[in-house]
């Protein structure tokens, strides 16, 4: 038997409430029957050397309930957790590897190739208590809730194995997120981007040649342009979230890493500025209620990001210093205090994401984003190229009205240009395909301006810190060192400030030449796009 298979990963992050969460009023409202359990022996086979993994095919012998089932899945791609596949399952006799009951189906040939004459022999285990609830959503999508609970085995290494599969049998996929959502309010959940094979693969340590299962490309084509405006930035807005469900896992294995919290924090300002877009086109309660959520995790991603660019930078000064004075050079009584202010904050980000504190607002989103009804409306909904290039005019011109009345001194206003900087250019990088090629110096433009702005930026957040600082040290050096950061930055910053108008200038030309983004004659367009 064949089909495609749809199913939601969510990780368990505490493994005490597993019983709690099988017992919650809602699945019970859900459930048709009560749980029941089996116990899940699972082997993978593959050729000595992985044949089938390097094909993108599994196969696999799984004991349940006295009985032996085969299976072969082929391909997959998992976007937010959700995984999608082709899967083949035939009860067999024994557990002896065998691709014979395969051969009649549609997968066979490719079995075949794959394969050749090579023999099959084990690679790894999982073994694992299911528990099972049949549920029925309240679109009447049916799925099958399986908590699996035990361990994936390869060779003398084990993990330890505790997620949520959230099965579509029946029914809209939309179901899988709602579901997920709704259980993500009330249970520390985790969007698993990776299966159990690749998990048990890369314990394994043979996953060479072996990819993750693939996210799906941008659903952004250029035809895209014609379709309803609705339709399609919902669609982008969900392709952003699944883009953050990875940055998030990418950060929880390496939460020190620099680079993962940075790209975690972008891929939450991409997000949020497609949605701002969108803003128009969604009711304005949940709109509003939405990015008031997705800006909260905004700032704790910005808080930890600001102290891992102070900290470069200190180190950078230090390391200048050390250069051309070594006979000066000394421990200094700052980075001490800088490294423990950094760690606190990594760790209390940490916990929070690693908890699944997160989830809710992402899954939440999704299942929103997915369910939301059309804006009634009188006239036709606008197509996604009229609406964009709309929306984009009106930005921009406020934009350019901000900037050309900018006191550059000024660093609140300019970290009020720099954030609408961002806006633009991350909606512009968003939706370059239906948009005019003379955008692209547009956005590299808007970059440099954001990167100058955030030199002068900088200036506003160390007095703050360097006072939490110096309060907190009994040295003398402290104040020493606090002087010379303060000192370094404010030299940066009257650099930025004097390449100022140059940089605007530049910006001002490319958005001159950004010829479908002029600001419109018609005012009534620029109405429908009300200030954010």
């Amino acid at each position: 038997m064949s089909n495609t298979e749809a199913e939601l990963k969510l990780r368990l992050a505490d493994p005490t409430c597993l019983n709690t969460l099988l017992n919650s009023s809602l699945l019970k409202e859900l459930s048709t029957q009560p749980v029941y359990k089996q116990l899940l022996d699972t082997t993978y086979y593959d050729t000595p050397d992985q044949r089938l993994l390097k094909s993108r095919l599994s196969y696999r012998l799984r004991l349940a309930d006295s009985h032996w089932t085969a299976t072969v899945k082929a391909d997959g791609t998992s976007d937010g957790g959700l995984h999608q596949r082709a899967e083949y399952n035939m009860e067999v006799a024994n557990p002896l590897p065998t691709l014979m009951p395969f051969m009649l189906t549609d997968i066979g040939a490719r079995l075949t190739a794959a394969v050749g004459e090579m023999p099959l022999e084990p690679i790894f285990r999982t073994r694992f208590e299911r528990h099972i609830l049949n549920l029925t959503a309240p679109d009447g999508s049916k799925i099958e809730l399986a908590l699996d609970d035990g361990e994936i085995l390869a060779g003398d290494k084990q993990q330890k194995l505790l997620e949520l599969e959230l099965e579509l049998k029946s029914g809209q996929p939309q179901a899988l997120i709602w579901l997920g959502a709704a259980l993500a309010d009330e249970f520390p959940l985790l969007p698993e981007q990776d299966s159990k094979l690749y998990r048990a693969a890369m314990l394994s340590g043979i996953t060479d040649g072996l990819g993750q299962d693939n996210p799906l490309p941008s659903p952004l084509k250029k035809s895209s342009g014609s379709q309803p405006a609705q339709q399609v930035l919902g669609q982008m807005i969900i392709y952003h979230l699944h883009a953050i469900i990875r940055a998030q896992q990418a950060y929880l294995a390496n939460p020190d890493g620099i680079e993962e919290v940075h790209e975690f924090r972008i891929a939450f300002r991409r997000l949020r500025a497609l949605v701002q877009l969108a803003k128009p086109l969604l009711p304005n309660e949940e709109y509003t209620a939405w990015q008031t959520k997705l800006t909260a995790w905004s700032y704790k991603l910005a808080h930890v990001r600001d102290l891992d660019v102070f900290s470069l930078i200190w180190d950078e000064i230090t390391c200048a210093v050390t250069t051309t004075l070594p006979q000066q050079a000394r421990k200094s009584a700052l980075t001490a205090l800088v490294a423990d202010k950094c760690q606190s904050s990594r760790a209390n980000l940490y916990t929070e994401i690693a908890t699944g504190q997160c989830t809710p607002v992402l899954l939440g989103l999704w299942s929103f984003i997915e369910n939301c009804p059309a804006q009634a409306a009188t006239e036709p909904q606008p197509t996604c190229k009229k609406f964009v290039l709309e929306r984009l005019t009106y930005w921009l011109a406020r934009f350019l009205k901000q900037g050309d009345e900018l006191d550059i001194n000024d660093l609140s206003a300019a970290h009020e240009l720099r954030i609408a900087s961002k806006r633009l250019r991350y909606t512009v990088e968003s939706l370059a395909p239906i948009l005019p090629d003379n955008t692209r110096l547009l956005t590299k433009r808007l970059e440099q301006l954001q990167n100058l702005l955030g030199q002068i930026q900088d200036t506003a957040f160390t007095p703050q810190l360097l006072q939490e600082l110096v309060k907190a040290s009994a040295s003398r050096l402290t104040h020493h060192d606090a002087g010379l950061i303060t000192g370094w930055q404010l030299a940066k910053a009257t650099a930025a400030i004097e390449s100022w108008d140059t940089a605007w200038a530049k910006v001002k030309k490319a958005a001159a030449k950004a010829k479908k983004l002029k600001p419109l004659e018609n005012t009534d367009s620029n109405k429908r796009s009300p200030e954010l």
